[in-house]
């Protein structure tokens, strides 16, 4: 009960705002124009500080665009073609997308002669797609500034026209954002703001927007089509006859068009359907069940048979072409699968692209943030979604009424939406955010409502606006701080300009180009460590001119001279090819090369340098730049007889295995021993394992550095514990009976031995040799 007078008191988080009536007149609607105009501006720096073709698969899409631009029909996608002659298949698995986006952009630019698009095409097919952890390297196109500059022109000029308009699909999803959001709260404009700021300051949002791809479209549409069914949630019929089956209508035309616009926006579908069903069934409460049935029925078939008028032909053409009304199968086909299903292992690993890729994962799936930004953005996502779920639990509480249950709306959808792109990244490993942006309209409302949760009650109003702020001047950055430095074409030097501590003598492969610098220091990498890599600068030097594109690479070789870690790639960063190179021009080109996952440990790894040439498929030569070093893994098996016998100069021998436990004459054992430092040696030992005979004489003997001479004792450090194997070979006259086998370390210059700390130079194994071969090892 209430006294008299006073108003009941609301839960909180469900007080009223103040505010003027809702119009575009009113300071609400300004506010919203503002972000619109600076979502715009963003958007054109974004498209500015981008080169053409290297936003979002930009270099798939555009060729659709420029396919139907000059042939007037779509493209027929060929797995086989593609394969053999990918240049005849320019747009890739992209090919077989709905054509809505590409035929408007190509009516567009119908205009602009776009014959230039092959020499535009350069591809650089060694470009780290998809590792924003790597250096440098993340061009997908080789660009030719002189034919990229202002004023734009082919199709340079046709790709920066189709950028802005694709940027005005993004600018009415923010108002649709702003819409659906003062549907759903209409007494909370300030809500509303705040969600058209998280929509429209989200820098991958603008850099979708800002990029020639179907998805900008696809939000648009998918937003829209989420507004008309919250209205449609919160209206019903009014008791006209025929409002719901215009609805009906009015969805399946947006149903429609979503399918000619991506394929995801068929999960619509039951979203409406479910309802539209739910408001028939509630305002024709006095008709009979069977009648409201039939109702909901006609409802359905309306509903369906306006998205098969609009859409209904592209179904039945990939049908009559690949036998799949969708042509998933040939998308798949030329995209490639996984080689297997992913485990819980994968997916929790890819869920951290999927998350950067929601909010700002540039360029090829390559160009990334600042991390701490990537913290921010998390802890966002988690208030925004923890949020929403405590307004769930308060409503549920009370009893969801029919406004609160038009907000799970969005949330159903959304849902939809990241199941689907769980369900696609089973097929192929893609998990990216971007992919849930038909639904960012709900998302941002749903986020900015959960974000009011965390706040008092007074200042609530203004969250939103706080953390749209703070967005807006992390998108205005991205672009100078993120995506700008990775497209800066490298100048060229002159041999003068190479530091004075990197000179080292000139080193020619053939007569293309020599090495004329080194920028290197010794490193030390944790076994332990998935992302270990080596970081090496090299500068080239071109001696002569050639047609050739030669590619450059960096490799480790770990034990045995085994490949451990290699980069393939155009030189100069990937940005200069051989082929653009002028005598007397000096390169500076930084590696970061990855230290192979099944590399042995430890070793000391060698990086080589060099040129190789694709189409002779040979090398012009490695040239050695220097050492580092690969630590022992923390975890070793321990030795089965276990010793603790200290030798100077900071060794311990832990222990040995032998395998077998009893040797053959004429047969080889392996002596396995287990060593430590207990601080780090002061120069490289070798080892020595010799077998003595009965009369304690030596009969064979498995002499060496450890480790085969891949992790030298100079490398060794405190507290690392080293597996070191050497094989000695029982002569076959060897008696049987009782052996000892004598261990230890020397210097090869002074054949000093080490001493041990308790006297003497050498640690005894006791060994069994069986003469009898008949017997088994044992």
């Amino acid at each position: 009960m209430t006294g008299r007078g006073k108003s009941p008191k609301l839960p909180l988080g469900d007080r009223v705002e103040a505010g003027p009536p809702r119009s575009w007149l009113s300071r609400p609607a300004m506010m919203a124009a503002a972000i619109v105009v600076l979502f715009v501006l963003l958007g054109v720096l974004y498209s500015l500080v981008t080169p053409v073709l290297e936003a979002s698969d930009e270099f798939k899409h555009y060729p659709y665009v420029q396919h139907v631009q000059t042939h007037r029909e779509l493209p027929v996608l060929e797995p086989e073609v593609c394969e053999a002659s990918p240049d005849d298949c320019a747009w890739l698995q992209d090919g077989g997308q709905p054509p809505a986006y590409y035929a408007i952009m190509a009516a567009a630019t119908s205009w602009i002669d776009t014959s230039d698009l092959p020499s535009l095409l350069w591809k650089n097919k060694h470009a780290f797609i998809g590792n924003p952890t790597q250096v440098c390297n993340k061009n997908l196109i080789i660009h030719r500034p002189e034919r990229e500059a202002f004023p734009w022109r082919g199709s340079v000029l046709a790709v920066r026209v189709i950028r802005l308009l694709t940027l005005a699909f993004g600018a009415s999803t923010v108002l649709v954002t702003y819409s659906l959001s003062r549907t759903l709260f209409p007494e909370r404009p300030t809500l509303a703001l705040g969600a058209a700021a998280l929509t429209a300051f989200n820098p991958m949002f603008l850099f979708v927007s800002a990029s020639v791809n179907n998805d900008a479209m696809a939000a648009l549409v998918g937003s829209f089509t989420l507004l008309v069914i919250v209205r449609v949630a919160k209206g019903g019929e009014s008791g006209r006859f025929g409002r719901l089956g215009l609805c009906s209508a009015l969805l399946g035309l947006l149903i429609g068009v979503g399918a000619l616009t991506k394929l995801s926006l068929l999960g619509l579908i039951p979203v409406a359907g479910l309802v539209v069903a739910i408001r028939a069934w509630e305002t024709r409460s006095h008709e009979r069940p069977s009648h409201r049935l039939l109702r909901i029925l006609g409802y359905g078939v309306i509903m369906a048979l306006v998205a098969a008028a609009v859409s209904g032909w592209w179904f039945v053409r990939n049908w009559r072409l690949y036998g799949d009304p969708t042509a998933l199968n040939v998308f798949i086909a030329v995209q490639g699968t996984r080689a297997q299903p992913p485990n819980l292992h994968d997916w929790l690993g890819e869920f951290g692209t999927f998350r950067w890729t929601y909010w700002g994962l540039f360029g090829g799936v390559n160009v990334m943030a600042p991390r701490a930004v990537y913290w921010l953005f998390d802890l966002l996502s988690l208030l925004g979604l923890a949020g929403f779920l405590i307004w769930v639990g308060r409503r549920w509480q009370r009893g969801f009424k029919a406004p609160d249950r038009a907000v799970m709306i969005p949330a159903l959808w959304g849902l939809i939406l990241f199941v689907s792109v769980l369900r696609w990244t089973w097929i192929s490993p893609a998990f990216q955010g971007r992919l849930v942006f038909p639904g960012i309209a709900g998302i941002s409302s749903l986020m900015a409502l959960g974000f009011r949760q965390w706040a008092p009650e007074p200042v609530r109003p203004t969250v939103g606006t706080a953390i749209g702020a703070l967005l807006l001047i992390i998108a205005g950055l991205l672009p100078f701080v993120a995506i700008a430095p990775e497209y800066a074409r490298p100048e060229s030097l002159e041999l003068s300009d190479v530091p004075e501590s990197a000179r080292v003598e000139p080193k020619e492969l053939e007569d293309v180009a020599r090495v004329v610098g080194v920028e290197y220091e010794p490193q030390s990498l944790d076994a332990d460590n998935p992302r270990a890599f080596v970081d090496a600068v090299v500068y080239w030097e071109a001696m002569t001119s050639t047609p050739t594109d030669y590619v450059s690479f960096a490799r480790l070789l770990g034990r045995g001279h085994e490949l451990a870690g290699h980069i393939n790639r155009h030189p100069a960063c990937g940005m200069v090819p051989t082929s653009l190179w002028h005598p007397g021009e000096v390169w500076r080109d930084p590696y970061r090369i990855p230290v192979a996952p099944d590399a042995q440990a430890p070793s000391r790894l060698r990086l080589e340098v060099g040129l190789y040439d694709p189409k002779a498929k040979a090398t012009l030569g490695a040239i050695p730049v220097g050492y580092a070093k690969l630590a022992p893994p923390d975890t070793q098996l321990r030795a089965e007889h276990r010793l603790d016998v200290k030798l100077a100069d900071g060794v311990t021998l832990l222990g040995y295995d032998l395998s077998p436990a009893t040797a053959r004459a004429g047969e080889p054992l392996t002596v396995t021993l287990h060593w430590e430092a207990r601080q780090a040696p002061s120069r490289d030992y070798q080892v020595f394992v010799h077998l003595l005979g009965q009369e304690d004489r030596p009969i064979a003997q498995g002499d060496g550095p450890p480790v085969t001479g891949d992790y030298p004792t100079s490398l060794w450090e405190a507290g690392e514990t080293v597996v070191d194997l050497h094989r000695v070979t029982p002569p076959s006259d060897a008696s049987a009976g009782p052996h000892r086998i004598l261990v230890g370390m020397y210097h090869l210059e002074t054949m000093e031995r080490l001493p041990r700390a308790d006297g003497g130079t050498a640690i005894e194994i006791p060994l069994s040799v069986s003469a009898d071969q008949g017997l088994d090892e044992d």
